[in-house]
């Protein structure tokens, strides 16, 4: 694949944490090529860096060496207008000071050429009311965002990433407080989005997940180590049990695999 082929590249990429040359190396020399269709996971134990990855993609966090492009282009020459036109980003936390309903908050990210005023005081939005819906947010369309659970204000920030109309989404953590039906919907969507001619990024902790999702995977070890490649090279029991510490074993299953983690074969004192 040419990188004019691809939606995003990384090239030798290193990040430090905080985004700040003082402190500790979370990895460096990432390279990756996504293209229309691919769903790329981001997998690792905590503090490796996924988050700072996805939001480094996005043009949100500084990168210490390296590059990052979007339809070939440098990040930091695309206006911000421009940029949000290309990439959705859904970060790992949000913050809801003032109330609002979910049908308001999802409209947000909608009609950006008329501005908040102008998209909600219009009335409903078929193409909000079409992804409310398709994430099951429909009778919730006019509770407060403050009101609802850890699931359904993800769904609302999944909600918000879809209906910027951008071709690459890029999704830090998910399926977070997600339970197993809404998992599997988010599964669904996502693969959808990427048919259609999209690409997806997204850290996911759940191994059974990245693997139903991903087209190509990237792993950071913690250590200061990244590798990145197609799925089923990069999503293999043993490299995953020594990046987590645990003994990892890979069944297959109705097609899929699955990750179960064994028991801790460690000498234990007997008394």
């Amino acid at each position: 694949m040419s990188t004019s082929d691809s939606i995003l590249t990384a090239s030798a990429l290193a990040l430090r944490a905080g985004g700040s040359a003082r402190n500790r190396l979370l990895f460096s020399g990432l390279d990756m090529r996504v293209a229309a269709s691919e769903r790329w996971v981001v997998v690792g134990p905590n503090g490796a860096g996924k988050s700072s990855l996805l939001a480094a993609l996005a043009g949100v966090f500084a990168i210490g060496a390296g590059s990052v492009r979007i339809d070939g282009i440098a990040l930091d020459a695309w206006a911000p207008s421009a940029l949000a036109e290309r990439r959705a980003w859904s970060p790992q936390f949000w913050s809801d000071p003032f109330p609002a309903t979910v049908r308001e908050t999802a409209a947000l990210a909608h009609r950006r050429d008329v501005g908040w005023r102008g998209t909600l005081g219009r009335g409903s939005d078929p193409e909000v009311e079409r992804v409310l819906a398709l994430l099951l947010l429909d009778d919730l369309a006019d509770s407060d965002v403050q009101t609802l659970s850890g699931g359904e204000r993800q769904r609302v920030a999944l909600a918000t990433a879809l209906l910027q109309d951008a071709p690459l989404l890029l999704l830090d953590e998910p399926a977070s407080h997600l339970d197993l039906a809404h998992q599997r919907l988010l599964v669904g969507l996502l693969l959808g989005h990427a048919d259609g001619g999209g690409a997806v990024i997204a850290s996911l902790h759940d191994l059974d997940l990245a693997w139903d999702l991903a087209s190509h995977v990237v792993l950071i070890d913690g250590r200061g180590g990244v590798v990145a490649g197609r799925r089923d090279d990069v999503l293999v029991a043993d490299r995953l049990g020594a990046v987590f510490g645990v003994a990892i074993h890979a069944i297959d299953l109705d097609g899929a695999r699955r990750f179960v983690v064994g028991p801790d074969a460690s000498p234990r004192d007997s008394r």
